[in-house]
């Protein structure tokens, strides 16, 4: 298995991943958006191949707020179904903590749906702690 950074040709694999993840979208719009992000030096978007065939992939993104100062949050991270529980997401994720500390966050954050309970599991093995559980609200423009 690599990781190694998201290029545009990824789009197609990185779609279907996304649909997995239970956000389908078309593939034009997942290469936009890939596209915006990567052109963003405070947004890494990191893919993991086995064979040259892109199985998983992690967004995060680094900001500072009033409230925690610097800080990356994992935007999204998902694995192919097939693969899932053979160390994927885990070395996603070992790539998002070295990036954070090579920027100096503070925290490396991920916020969960409350239904995805094994993807709870998964984090708290990976060393995050459970913080708090919100809400989301959204207000469509």
């Amino acid at each position: 298995m690599e990781v190694r950074s998201a290029k545009l040709s990824d789009g197609p694999a990185i779609m279907n991943l996304v649909d997995q993840l239970g956000y389908p979208a078309e593939l034009n719009t997942v290469e936009n958006r890939l596209s915006i992000l990567l052109s963003n030096r405070d947004i890494i978007v990191l893919v993991a191949t086995v064979d040259e065939r892109v199985v998983g992939w992690i967004q995060a993104n680094y900001s500072i707020s009033l409230e925690t100062d610097y800080g990356v949050e994992i935007i999204g991270l998902v694995v192919d179904d097939k693969i899932r529980g053979h160390g994927v997401g885990a070395a996603l994720i070992r790539e998002a903590v070295a990036w954070a500390r090579k920027k100096e966050a503070g925290f490396l954050r991920v916020r969960c749906n409350v239904v995805r309970t094994g993807s709870h599991l998964f984090y708290l093995k990976n060393d995050f702690t459970l913080c708090k559980e919100q809400k989301v609200f959204d207000r469509v423009l």
